[in-house]
């Protein structure tokens, strides 16, 4: 068959995008560019690869910021980060005054060190590597993409990054406290009656929630005292994703249910936390006060107390938590994730959903400062 030389530019179109399409194919089929970890990237592969991945961070992530709650400098907000880092990243990049797992090194593309990462990426960008990580990497999204809120925890913390010694790294991931794991290898230690396999998952609460279950002022929610019921329900809601939580999830899906339970119990044995004082002003207080104890029936908003409070009537289900000295930033978060939708890990979610789903951003704040100030649960209704 005698191949006719082409005569047109449509003709000579034609033959180009058939030359193109049949390279391809071939490209495709025998695949010559070998995809093998064990070898590096041909020159300028890696410097294209990374130049794209910038380019579209920066582009993807236009349009992101803070909700008006989050603040990035909060260094509670920092710890809490830093916290997630320690057990979701650092195998990868290392930390501060640790060098990453050697296993890393043959991975293509290397995890990267994050020294002065905090330079290179805004915060919107930051938060949108946290949440979306990186196809064709290791680098993997945020656990859940139902906590939009929480990647802003990392942000605060990689800001930071380039800044920090491996001692006030280890302060904002563990606190004060070392990890009792590390203090004396193979060793059986007792905590709370609870000893062997459930030392390295007490250490992963007490990193965020404290050792006492009060929350590193601030850092997490205090569990100290909650009753076993509403623990144990949460962790298993937790692990089975029905109530959603990057940091959570993966640290309650490993636990078997009889470690959940156990830790339940630990934590509700514990003395019950209380309020450090407020600072909000009075006005704030009163509106939360008449809030948490008339609602607003015109709008369908209920009492909280009927639920929440000493002398609620019927009187408090296991499953309904004491809040009363919770961390007021804990409180307006959750608060604004009930009232967007059903949240929860017990058969009471749709009724706090019901009960929030009405709330202006200003009354959130006046509850959660009323109930953060830890002012007698009854006082509203008396």
């Amino acid at each position: 068959m005698k191949l006719r030389r082409p005569r047109s530019r449509r003709q000579w179109a034609a033959a180009a995008a058939g030359g193109l399409l049949l390279l391809g194919a071939a490209f495709w089929f025998v695949a010559p560019y070998n995809i093998a970890a064990s070898l590096p990237h041909l020159p300028g592969v890696s410097a294209l690869l990374h130049g794209y991945l910038v380019n579209a961070v920066r582009t993807w992530s236009l349009g992101e910021a803070p909700p008006r709650d989050i603040d990035l400098d909060d260094p509670a907000l920092v710890a809490l980060g830093a916290g997630h880092f320690e057990s979701g990243c650092a195998p990868c990049h290392g930390a501060p005054g640790r060098a990453r797992n050697p296993l890393v090194g043959g991975m293509r593309p290397e995890p990267p060190s994050l020294d002065g990462i905090g330079g290179k990426f805004a915060d919107r960008e930051l938060y949108w590597i946290a949440r979306h990580g990186f196809k064709y990497t290791g680098m993997p999204a945020w656990p859940t993409q139902e906590r939009p809120d929480e990647p802003w925890a990392l942000a605060a913390f990689l800001r930071r990054y380039g800044s920090l010694d491996a001692e006030a790294y280890r302060r904002l991931a563990y606190g004060p406290a070392e990890p009792r794991r590390a203090l004396d290898e193979g060793a059986s230690i007792s905590f709370g009656g609870l000893t062997g396999r459930l030392e390295e998952p007490l250490d992963n609460c007490a990193r965020c929630h404290g050792a006492d279950g009060l929350g590193r002022d601030g850092v997490a929610p205090k569990l100290a005292g909650q009753s076993e019921a509403y623990l144990a329900a949460s962790l298993e809601g937790y692990a089975g994703g029905a109530r959603p939580s990057g940091f959570m999830e993966p640290l309650a899906a490993e636990l078997t249910a009889g470690e959940r339970r156990r830790l339940a119990a630990h934590f509700a044995a514990l003395p019950r936390f209380a309020a450090t004082g407020s600072e909000a002003d009075a006005e704030l207080l009163a509106t939360g006060a008449r809030l948490a104890g008339e609602g607003d029936p015109r709008r369908d908003i209920p009492s909280c107390l009927a639920c929440h409070g000493p002398e609620a009537e019927p009187p408090r289900r296991a499953l309904y938590p004491h809040i009363a000295g919770q961390d007021a930033r804990w409180l307006e978060r959750w608060l604004r994730l009930w009232r967007d939708k059903p949240l929860g890990a017990t058969r009471f979610a749709n009724v706090m959903h019901e009960a929030a789903r009405f709330l202006t951003d200003a009354e959130i704040e006046a509850l959660a400062a009323f109930f953060a100030a830890g002012a007698p649960e009854d006082a509203a209704r008396r």
